[in-house]
């Protein structure tokens, strides 16, 4: 028995009990398309398919129910001997006229069939939808069509519109049971002359027997170049537009040389055609609901890949802008996503127990990635002034101390010019006294110059938590010379004693608030269900461990993993990215220390240090104007 790909022979199978049909009926059988096959138990239904069960008073006199025979041959139409048949069941009876008997057996095998191509439909239509991969959905599409045409081969092909309007057909994928070839896309013009042409720009379907034998008023011919090259036979063909609900065409599928066998291969022109079939009206329907489901499936991947790129280019354009206030910073938060993506597809390769099972799917690691893009988005909301101070006093504070001392520095010039004019005129001035004054003179201005110079090295910021310097405090205590007031004002001296960074308390908590402006900004924007947790990955990702970030405080339990994998990609790029204003990079090793001490005092997770430093997760950062480069799918 030759069985198609629905699991269905050419004439419909039908299982009944031996003998329970008179033997001078069973050559109608035959002629009408039906293969009777005989059963005793609903075992014997285990291996072989029927698209009619038949229960007789023989059948339903054994230990078997009812239900039992139904769950045996679940897509089966079950027709039952009118002598022990129950309301509602299909009804016959092997005293009834052959052609009754034929008729009955016929009309219960197409329901069947068409029950079996509904059920099959819908098996197709979940299936489609569940695929996010664009090569996959085609892949899936294909490879259904060929299963439930019974077909050898089959090919997909998508209209391409260029933005000058002209418009290409691109075949995107082809399959073949019998030929092991490796695909290319091929690109065919939008016309009439090739069957892909055809179907895309009529709209019409194409159905033959023998492509090589078509109809001699077509203006399409067939390509046979793959025939050619790989020794095929192309015999039978059904080519239907992609349609989608609006009516636009948005490509086609071509089902080739459909088999009385599936499992068969088709090994040379004589083999093929004798094992290949036409398309009947029996499958065409079914395989055109199928082009209709894939056009969706199809048109749905392109609007949501399109979406899906249309906020991947808002994301970066975002951080573009938002990292063009603060120029020096350019690239950090595309190097804070790569780092962290890779810290997280590292972590089940680490040989550490506690990772083993921490594997990231491709939506967790997208999710991830944009909370990495996205955790300084809200430096939006902190003024400019404060987001690039590069020194610790501000402009004007650093001008007015320079203008005092300038001014000091004149004052006591004239002061010492003057005690020694007094002297000269007098006469009473002797050459030592006149030294003397130039030699106080003299020391003044040095003392000056060092307060100069140790506002000017208090000034700059220290990534590390520096000393405080005598000489500043000296500077403090300083009176100008006339007015009697300190050459450094309360607050001055506060913001140049600053042991760390180029931030006062108040700047400092200001830039902080950012990680606040993050949350906020990113809770309002509807994400779906797999980028959810955006907001709260980014809005953790200056908390540490023992309580001591910001802006919340939390401690290890209540950190998201993801945030703590940020939080170490975060630093490493802010320590060692290239120089800016208000602090120098750092060398890999030196920044490894700080982590490193960092994880010993409790503040991050030491083995997740551990992995980026041995895993070599640092390495990537790379060139940070070539960090903007991640797309995943």
């Amino acid at each position: 028995m030759n069985v198609r790909s629905d699991g269905v022979s050419d004439r419909a199978g039908i299982a009944v009990e031996a003998g329970y049909f008179p033997d001078d009926s069973l050559a109608a059988f035959a002629q009408n398309g039906l293969q009777l096959f005989f059963i005793q138990a609903p075992t014997d239904l285990e291996t072989r398919a029927c698209a009619v069960l038949c229960l007789t008073p023989k059948l339903l006199a054994g230990e078997a129910t009812r239900a039992q025979w139904q769950d045996a041959a679940p897509d089966a139409a079950m027709v039952v001997d009118e002598s022990v048949a129950q309301a509602g069941e299909v009804r016959i009876s092997k005293l009834w006229p052959a052609a009754a008997v034929m008729s009955t057996l016929s009309l219960a095998a197409a329901m069947a069939r068409q029950r079996r191509h509904v059920h099959q439909l819908t098996q197709v239509g979940v299936a489609l939808s569940s695929r996010r991969s664009h090569q996959a959905l085609l892949e899936l599409i294909l490879t259904q069509a060929r299963r439930l045409g019974g077909c050898d081969a089959a090919s997909i092909y998508l209209m391409e519109k260029h933005r000058d309007g002209t418009v290409e057909l691109v075949v995107r994928l082809a399959q073949n049971e019998s030929v092991e070839f490796s695909f290319a896309e091929e690109r065919l013009a939008f016309d009439l002359t090739s069957l892909a042409g055809y179907v895309t720009v009529t709209g019409s379907e194409i159905n033959v027997t023998d492509v090589y034998a078509p109809p001699a008023e077509v203006p399409w011919r067939f390509n046979s170049s793959f025939d050619r090259r790989f020794g095929y036979r192309t015999a039978s063909i059904y080519a239907t537009p992609l349609r989608i609900p609006q009516g636009e065409i948005i490509g086609g599928i071509e089902f080739i040389n459909r088999k009385r066998d599936p499992a068969a291969r088709l090994t040379g022109p004589d083999a093929t055609l004798a094992e290949t079939l036409p398309f009947s009206a029996d499958i065409v329907p079914l395989l055109r609901a199928l082009a209709s489901q894939a056009a969706v499936a199809i048109e749905n991947n392109r609007l949501l890949l399109e979406i899906e790129d249309m906020f991947e280019g808002f994301v970066v354009a975002s951080v573009t802008a938002i990292e063009q206030r603060d120029p020096v910073t350019s690239g950090h938060s595309f190097r804070v996503a790569r780092l962290t993506t890779a810290l997280a597809d590292a972590l089940p390769r680490s040989g550490l127990a506690r990772f083993h099972n921490t594997h990231f799917s491709e939506p967790q690691l997208r999710e991830l990635r944009y909370a990495a893009l996205l955790h300084d988005f809200g430096k939006i909301g902190v003024r400019e002034h404060v987001l690039v101070k590069a020194h610790k006093l501000t402009r004007e504070h650093y001008l007015a101390i320079r203008e005092r001392i300038n001014v000091e520095t004149e004052r006591l010039k004239r002061r010492a010019l003057a005690q020694q004019l007094v002297m000269l005129r007098s006469g009473m001035g002797s050459h030592e006294e006149l030294l003397t004054i130039e030699q106080e003179l003299e020391g003044k201005l040095a003392a000056l110059e060092t307060y100069w110079a140790a506002i000017q090295e208090a000034n700059e910021p220290d990534i590390l938590q520096g000393k405080p310097d005598k000489a500043l405090k000296t500077a403090k205590n300083y009176s100008l010379s006339e007015e009697g007031t300190p050459l450094l004002t309360d607050e001055e001296h506060r913001v140049l004693s600053i042991p760390r960074g180029s931030l006062t308390t108040e700047e400092r908590r200001e830039i902080e608030s950012h990680v606040v402006h993050t949350y906020n900004f990113l809770r309002r924007i509807p994400w779906p269900a797999d980028l959810a947790a955006i907001p709260e990955i980014a809005g953790a990702h200056h908390e540490k461990l023992d309580g001591s970030g910001y802006p919340h405080g939390r401690t290890q339990a209540d950190i998201p993993f993801p945030s703590r994998l940020m939080t170490v990609a975060d630093i490493y790029d802010a320590l060692t990215a290239a120089d800016r204003p208000y602090k120098k990079s750092l060398p890999s090793e030196r920044a490894f220390a700080v982590l490193g001490d960092e994880a010993k005092r409790g503040k991050l997770d030491a083995d997740l240090v551990k992995i980026f430093i041995e895993a070599q997760i640092f390495s990537l950062a790379g060139d940070p104007a070539a960090a903007a480069d991640q797309h995943p799918r």
